[in-house]
């Protein structure tokens, strides 16, 4: 018995532990069932992101009159950003779509771009060579404009009103190793047309969005069409938070005169 009970002291401290460790840990985010309050927390949780990058990718054929079709499971997209610094990258790589490729690098109040490819050829721009222009800011600091939280939840309420399908919780999914919401709609056609006269789609497209369990941040999203005219072709993109992100200009003799 006598040994038995020398064993409490060193269980209370291991319980006594647990429960210390559990009251000093960052209180879980309250769980969230209502696909709209879903998505309006993805956009309330965006402000205090330093850095962060996005990975696309895409599926399927997309017909183009006049120039057959275009497999878009060989493109490629990515980007970078630094918010503080004012930095970004972006680069998109389409060997199937006429060989485009783009390069973009935005420091401070400038942004230089290059184009391979076909689009190169249509842009006018020096093949091999960054094009340097200045970033407008004639409409303000557009920094300060995306992070107008109250303006954005405006916004997107709004435009989650006019939806011709409303939104659905779907179950509960991985994004990667953390636990996720998962919310989609379908927009067909005809509720297309409804919203705007001038739509010419003729398919049903699907969005989906999944944000983080732990602070709401969106971790991915994507679309996808089924169209008897344009095919079935979609894109995914993920997006990783707080991520080291290195953008510097490129050096004076890649750029063009």
């Amino acid at each position: 018995m006598t040994r038995r009970l020398a064993f409490l002291p060193i269980a209370l401290l291991a319980v006594l532990a647990l429960v210390l460790a559990a009251c000093g840990a960052t209180p879980a985010a309250p769980a969230l069932t209502d696909p709209k309050e879903i998505v309006t927390k993805g956009v309330t949780s965006l402000p205090g992101v330093k850095t962060f990058e996005i990975t696309g990718t895409f599926t399927g054929n997309i017909k183009a009159a006049q120039l057959g079709n275009f497999d878009l499971s060989t493109i490629k997209m990515a980007a970078a950003v630094d918010i503080a610094n004012k930095t970004l990258k972006f680069n998109l790589d389409a060997p199937t779509l006429l060989g485009t490729k783009v390069d973009a690098v935005v420091v401070g109040d400038t942004a230089y771009y290059k184009l391979s490819g076909m689009l190169a050829q249509f842009a006018g721009t020096t093949p091999d060579k960054y094009t340097k222009v200045p970033v407008s800011t004639a409409s303000g600091d557009p920094a300060a404009a995306a992070t107008d939280i109250n303006k954005l939840v405006a916004q997107l309420q709004a435009g989650l009103a006019m939806l011709p399908s409303p939104l659905t919780k779907a179950a509960d999914e991985k994004c990667g190793e953390a636990d996720c919401y998962h919310v989609t709609t379908v927009v067909t056609a005809a509720q297309a047309k409804a919203l705007d006269a001038s739509s010419t789609l003729d398919g049903d497209v699907t969005f989906d969005l999944w944000t983080r369990k732990s602070d709401y941040r969106p971790a991915k999203f994507s679309l996808s069409v089924v169209s008897p005219s344009l095919g079935t072709f979609g894109m995914a993109v993920d997006i990783k938070y707080d991520v080291a992100v290195s953008v510097t200009a490129p050096p004076a003799d890649q750029v063009a005169p």
